[in-house]
């Protein structure tokens, strides 16, 4: 496959949602007790993004900025905190039900999606995504699964 095959079409261009083919790959979750309106608050903040987009103790997040709507950027700045690794996740909004589910579009060309579902008194909250071609599987996995352990310990400790 062509590293742009996930180019902006659909529903970049226009509306509808992304096709579940282009979401095969990883799948990372938690489930936290506490309403998915304070959920989504603190997923779709800079404040609070700052302080849960963590995966290691020796990185950080200094920088969260985001236009929560569709074809509205972000960039959320992980870095470890020496300086001496880091990366900006960068990209492009799609479609977006508030309070359930957000699309998005990598600057690398890989789609992501979040969905917060419920399920009783808990909200679970999934990520789905393209792995990186370049990356060791295992190593994606374990970031995204700390990243998320990070945001649920966050939201309940709020």
């Amino acid at each position: 496959m062509e590293k742009n095959a996930h180019a902006m079409d659909g529903p970049l261009a226009g509306s509808g949602s992304i096709p579940l083919t282009r979401l095969a790959g990883l799948v990372a979750m938690v489930q936290i007790e506490r309403p998915v309106e304070e959920i989504w608050f603190h997923w779709t903040h800079p404040d609070s993004i700052r302080s849960w987009n963590i995966p290691y103790d020796d990185w950080h997040c200094p920088f969260a900025e985001l236009d929560l709507r569709q074809g509205g950027k972000f960039n959320f700045r992980m870095e470890r905190i020496d300086g001496s690794e880091g990366f900006d996740h960068m990209g492009t909004y799609g479609p977006i039900v508030p309070l359930e589910s957000i699309q998005a579009l990598g600057a690398d060309g890989r789609w992501a999606t979040v969905e917060f579902l419920k399920i009783g008194a808990l909200v679970q909250v999934r990520e789905s995504y393209l792995p990186d071609p370049e990356l060791d599987l295992g190593l994606q996995q374990e970031f995204t699964d700390n990243v998320l352990q990070r945001f649920k310990a966050f939201v309940e400790a709020q």
